[in-house]
C-alpha cells in the first residue's frame, strides 16, 4: 500500500465527492463552488460534465451520492484538522475519502472471503480472493483510482450477497427488512447495482409474502438519492445526462466482454476463468444468482453510449461483481491440482500487473490498441513496472522526496501509512473473526 496508493480525488471522484463540503461545510446542494474550486486546485476531472445546470437552475450532479456517505466519517473526523474544509480536494480530505474508498475495498474482499470459504473452503478461497483482487481491474482502482466508487460498490455486492445466501434456510421479518437495506444500499451507490436486488427473488418459492418485506428497506436506505435529486432536479427518480441514455437496440453486448477495447475477458481472462469456475459449482441458488448478475451488468453496459467505461483500466463497471469472482474461482481451485493453481495464479496476476504498466505508459490515451497491440504492449510494458511501484504517496513523502523534489512530509507520510495499516488490519480481522466467521455445511 505504501508503494503503490495514490490519495487523489479526480475525475468521477470530483461527482461523487463534491456533496461532502456543500451539505457538510456549506450546508446547502449548490455545487457550482465546488466544482469551480476543483478547477481552481488543477483537479483532473471532465469539465464539460460539471457545466451543466439542473431544471431548478442549480448546477448538476449525475453522480449518486452513496460513496459520499459513506466516506462521511473520514471526512468529519479530517474537519477537526481543517475546520474551513479547504483544500476541498487537498490533504487532509483527499486523503480521508480515499481512505475510506480503500477500506471499504478491502472489506469487500474479506466479505468474497467469507462467503468463497464458507461455500467451498478456506485455502481455495484465500487464492481465488487474491486473483480476484490482483488479476482484475480491482487493483487499478484500489490503489491508483480510490475516488472513483468502485471499491464502495464491490463492498455493497459482497455484503448484500453474504446476507442473502446465509438466509437460505430462513430468514426473519428483520432480516428480510435487512437485506432490502443493502439492496437499497446497492442503488445508492451506483444506481445500475440496484438491479442485483432482485436475486433475492429467488427466495419467492419457500419465503413467499415475506420477499415484500424487501420493499420498505430498500426505500428507506433510498431516501437520500431521493431528496438528492427532488434538490437538484425536481424529480424522485435519478437523471441521466445529455447523450448518455441507454439504448438496449445498441448492440455492444458481444463487445463488453471480448472486445480489445477494455472487454472483460480480454483485458482480465481471470474473469472468464471464474465464469468457467461457477459451471462446478454444486450449488444451484448460486449459479443462477452469478448468471442473472453477469447477464444484467452485461446489458446495461452494452446499452451505454460509452460501452468501453471512457479512459478505464479494462471493464471497471464490473468490479460490483468481485465477490462472484471470488467464488467462481474458488469453486475452479478445487478442481486443479494445488501447485498448478498456485502457478496459474502467480501468471495472472503478473499479467494484470504488467498489463497495468501497459496501459499507463504504452496505451496512455482513451483509444484501442487492437488484440494484436494489447499482446505487443506487455513486452514494451515491462521497462515502466518500476514506476507503478512509487506510485505510493507515503513512500514518496518519507523516502522518495529528495529524488522527486516534491519536499519532506513526515506528517502527511507517516499519518496515511498508519491509515493504511489499520484498514488492512480491520480487514484482516473482519475475515477471520468467529463473529463473521460461518462454518461450511
Amino acid at each position: 500500500m505504501a508503494l503503490t496508493f495514490k490519495p487523489v480525488v479526480e475525475n468521477d471522484g470530483v461527482g461523487y465527492f463534491s456533496y461532502l463540503h456543500s451539505i457538510v461545510v456549506d450546508h446547502d446542494l449548490d455545487l457550482s463552488d465546488e466544482y469551480a474550486e476543483a478547477r481552481a486546485e488543477g483537479v483532473i476531472f471532465y469539465q464539460p460534465l460539471f457545466t451543466q445546470k439542473t431544471p431548478r437552475g442549480l448546477a448538476a450532479d449525475y453522480f449518486p451520492v452513496g460513496p459520499a456517505l459513506l466516506a462521511a466519517p473520514l471526512y468529519i473526523a479530517a474537519l477537526a484538522i481543517a475546520p474551513r474544509g479547504q483544500p476541498e480536494f487537498g490533504p487532509p480530505f483527499s486523503i480521508a475519502i480515499t481512505l475510506a474508498s480503500l477500506l471499504y475495498g478491502l472489506l469487500a474482499l474479506a466479505l468474497a472471503y467469507l462467503l468463497a470459504a464458507e461455500v467451498v473452503g478456506r485455502r481455495p478461497a484465500a487464492l481465488a480472493v487474491a486473483v480476484a483482487a490482483g488479476a482484475t481491474s480491482f487493483a487499478y482502482y484500489l490503489v491508483y483510482e480510490p475516488s472513483y466508487s468502485h471499491s464502495f460498490s464491490a463492498f455493497a455486492v459482497g455484503a448484500f450477497l453474504l446476507a442473502w445466501w446465509r438466509g437460505r434456510d430462513g430468514r426473519s421479518l428483520a432480516g428480510w427488512l435487512g437485506l432490502g437495506l443493502l439492496g437499497g444500499l446497492l442503488a445508492l451507490i451506483r444506481f445500475q447495482d440496484g438491479a442485483l436486488v432482485a436475486i433475492a427473488l429467488l427466495d419467492l418459492p419457500r419465503a413467499r409474502w415475506r420477499v415484500l418485506l424487501l420493499a420498505p428497506g430498500l426505500v428507506i436506505a433510498f431516501l437520500p438519492q431521493l431528496a438528492v435529486d427532488q434538490a437538484l432536479f425536481g424529480t424522485w427518480l435519478p437523471v441521466r445526462p445529455a447523450g448518455q441514455e441507454l439504448s438496449l437496440a445498441s448492440g455492444h453486448y458481444l463487445d463488453v466482454l471480448f472486445s480489445s477495447y477494455h472487454g472483460l475477458f480480454t483485458w482480465t481472462p481471470a474473469t472468464l476463468l471464474a465464469v468457467a469456475g461457477f459451471a462446478l459449482l454444486r450449488e444451484r441458488r448460486l449459479q443462477l444468482a452469478f448468471a442473472y448478475a453477469l447477464v444484467v451488468e452485461t446489458a446495461i453496459n452494452g446499452a451505454a453510449p460509452d460501452w468501453w467505461g471512457g479512459f478505464s483500466f479494462g471493464l471497471r463497471r464490473f468490479i460490483d461483481l468481485t465477490p462472484f469472482f471470488a467464488l467462481g474461482l474458488a469453486a475452479l481451485c478445487t478442481r486443479l491440482p494445488p501447485l498448478l493453481a498456485r502457478i496459474g495464479a502467480a501468471a495472472l496476476i503478473a499479467w494484470n500487473v504488467v498489463l497495468m504498466a501497459n496501459f499507463t505508459y504504452v496505451i496512455r490515451v482513451d483509444r484501442d490498441p487492437g488484440f494484436g497491440g494489447l499482446i505487443a504492449g506487455q513486452l514494451p510494458a515491462l521497462r515502466y513496472l518500476p514506476n507503478l511501484f512509487v506510485q505510493g504517496t507515503a513512500v514518496r513523502d518519507l523516502l522518495l522526496w529528495p529524488v522527486l523534489h516534491t519536499g519532506f512530509r513526515p506528517v502527511q507520510g507517516l499519518s496515511l501509512l498508519l491509515g493504511e495499516a489499520g484498514c488492512v488490519v480491520f480487514a484482516l480481522w473482519i475475515a477471520q473473526s468467529r463473529r463473521f466467521v460461518a462454518s461450511r455445511r
